[in-house]
């Protein structure tokens, strides 16, 4: 699954109005999206949901730097976080199913994704990753495994095509593998497959890259277990590329602090500083 969350709202924001804003300004905000967010009988895309949704990225994004400590470390705030990534965890899901399924139904499928108004953010997210890859394969990967790609594998086409390499989605749910393979072959990409599994029950070891998706994990227990099973099954060498997310950005998606990849070398870290939410982490695999 990818980050569907980020926002081509940038440029409809008043950022001179941003930057006056106080934490307490930013914290009863987000308390009050959460809050309206949590009162919806469902997430599927809408003007009411949309709109939720782009003022949160909207201020996520646009927050002073001198104010993140604060909000971050507000009472309320963190308690409602937990809740917050769910939310939006749920309303990512239903938002690439909406699109996935309109996209297959679609006359010409291409011209369908093309009106994807998040296509450009998928790019630039994917386009960051696979630099971080290309830099530290000594040589061309023969397999990657795409653990929680979701309804609409955008990600993995992105890979699949700019580094030659074969894919393997796995998903647990049933519903968004689904759909996301019907995306990929209404998209022309018949070759990759798409496997329903538990990243705790995979056998990964026969991958030369893996890459976690954000929401794999919703906790920071659940990504432990999850980066511990990785530690031990995973080939020695092998690349892992970890999404993760930094400042007020851990309101959208959970952060992975380096410590939960002991088991693992450390190789960069990238932090965007634009529209993209997503950090990303690359390790390799000890033995």
């Amino acid at each position: 699954m990818n980050m569907s969350l980020t926002s081509n709202i940038i440029g409809q924001t008043d950022l001179t109005d941003r930057r006056r804003l106080t934490a307490d300004d930013i914290t009863a905000s987000v308390s009050d999206v959460y809050r309206e967010l949590a009162g919806l009988d469902d997430l599927r895309p809408g003007p009411e949901v949309d709109g939720l949704f782009a003022r949160l990225v909207g201020l996520v994004l646009t927050a002073p730097a001198e104010t993140v400590p604060a909000v971050l470390n507000d009472v309320e705030i963190q308690e409602l976080a937990p809740r917050l990534r769910a939310l939006c965890g749920r309303g990512e899901g239903e938002l690439e199913l909406a699109w996935a399924n309109r996209i297959v139904a679609g006359p010409v499928p291409r011209d369908e994704l093309a009106r994807f108004p998040y296509l450009g953010n998928y790019r630039q997210l994917s386009r960051m990753e696979i630099g971080i890859l290309a830099s530290a394969l000594p040589r061309r990967a023969r397999s990657l495994a795409f653990v929680g790609s979701g309804p609409l594998p955008l990600s993995s086409l992105h890979l699949a095509g700019d580094l030659d390499v074969h894919v393997d989605n796995l998903d647990r749910d049933p519903v968004a593998l689904a759909a996301g393979a019907r995306v990929a072959a209404a998209l022309g990409y018949d070759a990759l497959c798409f496997r329903e599994v538990d990243v705790l029950d995979a056998d990964l070891s026969g991958y030369d890259v893996v890459v976690l998706a954000a929401l794999v994990g919703e906790t920071a227990e659940a990504k432990r277990r999850i980066l511990g099973r990785l530690a031990r099954t995973m080939r020695p060498g092998a690349l892992l590329l970890v999404r993760s997310a930094r400042g007020l950005r851990t309101l959208l998606y959970p952060l992975v602090e380096p410590t939960a990849l002991d088991g693992f070398e450390i190789l960069a870290e990238v932090h965007p500083v634009n529209d993209v939410i997503n950090s990303a982490i690359l390790a390799r695999a000890g033995g």
